[in-house]
């Protein structure tokens, strides 16, 4: 199947094709090191967090990669980071990501091989009201109505994901923080309905992550990465869905990526 134009009006084909779309698992593991060469994350864990990811994966489990988000660079720093560490190396070329859908709808050759490049590191598009607004597109009645299908379509596709063998990555904040970066923002539950939905299939963990890339608020805003700012990174324990209460994983869930950010700003 050919790629589809990632548009709002095109969601039916774009998530049909995501759904059944595969990584290039040598492109993959090549754009891994080459990442974590380029960001050189500094990554420390729990005790006993990288013995219980693993055991995790040899049990079957899939791992949501759970993160604070404050720059549009965290995406790259997690392929660095299940590069670097190694109980996390078994998911490189079966993971991915929901992504903004600037970056598979930009114009040229510059765009095409970004376009290459995010679905070769596993990113599936996410269609966002705020971005259409930030476009100056008026949110009528029937665009709510698309997107409201849209984003069922995207929840049914990372569930069939997950349960067909991939773990993933996703930011609970739903957007970036981009004023108090060291406070972790009210979570969202889009993602926890979707972990929910696998786990009822398969074995699923929520995985803790802290990222900081140090600096000053306004560093955030254009953060120069990579370069002058590289990033720190805190692991938990990973953390078993067992229950089917959204609600419920967002309690568990907060406070230990807030924990982990706690641990990288020390």
């Amino acid at each position: 199947m050919r790629r589809p134009r990632v548009q709002l009006d095109h969601h039916e084909s774009v998530y049909e094709y995501y759904r059944h779309h595969e990584q290039s698992m040598a492109f993959a593991r090549f754009a891994g090191a080459v990442l974590a060469r380029v960001y050189k994350p500094t990554i420390t864990c729990d005790d006993g967090a990288e013995d219980a990811i693993s055991e995790a994966l040899a049990g079957g489990a899939r791992v949501v990669i759970s993160p604070n988000h404050t720059t549009a660079d965290d995406q790259y720093v997690i392929v660095a980071m299940a590069q670097k560490l190694r109980a996390l190396q078994p998911i490189r070329g079966r993971a991915f990501i929901p992504a903004e859908p600037s970056l598979f709808s930009r114009s040229g050759m510059g765009g095409k091989l970004l376009r290459r490049s995010v679905d070769g590191l596993g990113a599936i598009p996410t269609f966002r009201l705020e971005d259409l607004r930030r476009k100056g597109i008026e949110i009528t009645d029937e665009i709510e109505e698309r997107y409201r299908q849209a984003i069922v379509r995207c929840s049914d596709t990372q569930v069939a994901k997950l349960v067909a063998g991939h773990s993933m990555a996703g930011f609970w904040e739903g957007t970036r923080n981009r004023v108090r970066y060291a406070e972790v923002q009210p979570l969202r539950k889009g993602i926890a309905h979707t972990a929910i939905a696998a786990s009822e299939h398969v074995p699923l963990v929520l995985l803790p992550v802290g990222f900081s890339y140090g600096g000053e608020p306004e560093d955030y805003k254009r953060p120069h990465l990579p370069g002058r700012h590289e990033p720190r990174v805190h692991v938990a324990t990973p953390i078993p869905v067992a229950t089917d209460d959204p609600d419920e994983l967002i309690r568990l869930l907060h406070p230990e990526i807030q924990r982990c950010v706690d641990v990288v700003m020390a």
